[in-house]
């Protein structure tokens, strides 16, 4: 499927497919990938560094190489299911299957479990839903990271590059609008919360 040449509708299986992938979704998205990634190397995220299960504060306490692991496994929360969305229902079903993932990331379904920004969980939602524009959110993220390293303002420059790519991609018809505005509301939110988090740590 061409980029952003996006179908018109809903999931072609209907509703029912649409809840079964959302929920598939958020119970891949529930999934505490770096808080296990964090007791894995010996750290606790929970209770260490800016006190937040997520890849970022597992790179700051326990190196590149366990926040790169943890990253991966946080992307993989949503592109599992997005993928399996895109085959059950193309790309609307990946829509719904990425969507629940990051529900899950930052609201789990398990009780008493402390979900995160779902920053990496919607990166590879992003790559998931518009491959091209990911990448490239992806890559931005990269060299910002080798550059400062910071995976905050690694993170928070993908995902401000990840729309911007998707408007160079080419905005092909008013179909397009609505994801566009999604896309760049998760930049908004990804920036705020990196924000709000630097200001508590002074």
């Amino acid at each position: 499927m061409p980029a952003l040449a996006f179908p018109s509708g809903g999931p072609e299986a209907g509703l029912p497919v649409a809840l079964a992938l959302l929920f598939i979704g958020l119970c891949a998205g529930s999934v505490p990938t770096s808080l296990l990634v964090g007791r894995a190397v010996g750290v606790d995220v929970l209770h260490s560094g800016e006190g937040n299960p997520g890849a970022a504060n597992v790179w700051r306490l326990a190196g590149a190489r366990a926040g790169l692991l943890a990253l991966a496994l946080d992307m993989g929360r949503a592109i599992v299911p997005g993928l399996i969305g895109w085959a059950v229902a193309g790309y609307w079903g990946a829509v719904c299957g990425a969507l629940g993932a990051e529900i899950g990331a930052v609201r789990p379904i398990v009780p008493g479990l402390q979900g995160g920004r779902g920053v990496g969980t919607a990166a590879g939602a992003g790559l998931v839903i518009e491959p091209v524009a990911g990448a490239v959110g992806f890559l931005v993220a990269i060299v910002v990271g080798v550059a400062t390293r910071r995976p905050a303002q690694a993170t928070a420059a993908g995902f401000v590059a990840y729309p911007i790519a998707w408007v160079v991609l080419g905005v092909r018809s008013l179909e397009t609008l609505a994801p566009m505005a999604g896309a760049g509301l998760v930049a908004l939110v990804a920036v705020a919360r990196w924000a709000a988090t630097r200001a508590r740590r002074g």
